[in-house]
Parts: C-alpha cells; sequence; structure tokens
C-alpha cells in the first residue's frame, strides 16, 4: 500500500490524461472551465464550475454552486452540494458533502458524511512541510499542501475543522464543531 501524499500524486497523472467525456447532464448555468469525465445518471446543477481534470462517477449530484479544481476524482452515487469546493481530492463512493465545506488536497474512502461547513485543511500557517502518521510514525510527506485521509464509514460533524495532514481511521464519528488536531 502507498502513502496516501503519493496516491494523490498517482492519481492528478491519470487524471491528467482524461478526456472530455459526458454521459450525464451538464444543466445551463454550470461552467466546464477544464476537462470532465462524467458518468451515466449523474447531473451537475446551474452555477457549479468545474476546472481542471475532474472524473465523476456515476449517479451522483453536483451542486448547485459547487466549485470543483485541481485533479479531483468523485466516484460513484456521491453528492457535492451547494458551495461546496472540492480542490484536487479523491472521494470514494458513496460519499456525501452537502453544503458549505471546503476538501483541499485529501481522500475520503467510501460511505461517508460530511456535515455542513466543515474545513478539510491544506495549508500550514507556517508554510511548512506537512508530515502525516503512515507505519506507525510520523512521516514527512515533501509537500506544503497536504489535506486528510478519512477512512470507510465516517461521520463528520457539522462545522468540524480537520488540519492538514490527519488521518481519521474508519468508522470514526466527529462531534459538531470540533477540531481534529
Amino acid at each position: 500500500m502507498i502513502p496516501p501524499w503519493k496516491e494523490l500524486d498517482a492519481e492528478r497523472e491519470e487524471l491528467l490524461q482524461l478526456q472530455p467525456d459526458i454521459r450525464g447532464v451538464v444543466y445551463p448555468g454550470a461552467h466546464v472551465l477544464g476537462v470532465l469525465e462524467l458518468g451515466e445518471g449523474s447531473v451537475v446543477l446551474p452555477g457549479t464550475v468545474v476546472e481542471g481534470h475532474v472524473r465523476i462517477g456515476k449517479d451522483c449530484r453536483i451542486g448547485p454552486n459547487a466549485y470543483l479544481r485541481g485533479e479531483t476524482r468523485v466516484g460513484d452515487g456521491c453528492v457535492i452540494g451547494n458551495a461546496v469546493e472540492l480542490k484536487s481530492s479523491l472521494l470514494g463512493n458513496k460519499v456525501f458533502v452537502s453544503h458549505l465545506s471546503y476538501i483541499g488536497d485529501s481522500i475520503i474512502r467510501d460511505d461517508v458524511n460530511v456535515g455542513g461547513g466543515c474545513i478539510f485543511s491544506n495549508f500550514r500557517h507556517d508554510a511548512g512541510e506537512i508530515r502525516m502518521p503512515w507505519q506507525g510514525a510520523l512521516q514527512p510527506t515533501g509537500r506544503n499542501k497536504l489535506g486528510c485521509v478519512v477512512g470507510e464509514h465516517c461521520r463528520i460533524g457539522c462545522k468540524c475543522v480537520i488540519l492538514p495532514g490527519r488521518v481519521l481511521p474508519p468508522g470514526t464519528w466527529t462531534d459538531p464543531g470540533s477540531v481534529v488536531r
């Protein structure tokens, strides 16, 4: 198993090869400014902006007014709702980020619900290198932008902040308003 920051790098390289492929519906008023691969049964609602190289799976609902940028992958059966920004992140299947949240340079595994108003931070105030726990030790990542890894079946309470480089094990539930340090 490769470290999460290397997983982001590998997926980035794959997403940079995307070709436009729209099998769902991009509604009038949505703006595709980059390359979008959109799966069957998925919709991109008005006010949504897609920049960069973005792959969205089947049966997803994106927007209204979402912002997807960088090299981003959204799995099948996901909801990325109103005023949600995804930047260079990988989302598994059945991930729900329904409103007012930011997810930067992060990996979210399958069956995760993110409450409204959450921030998955990807940058340290001192602009230093982000370290992440991996294989029992805090590892240097070589990156100054890296969010978090959220395991399968997690529930993130409303208005939570997850600091850069954190790992939430599968099945984690956070209290509303908490800060994951």
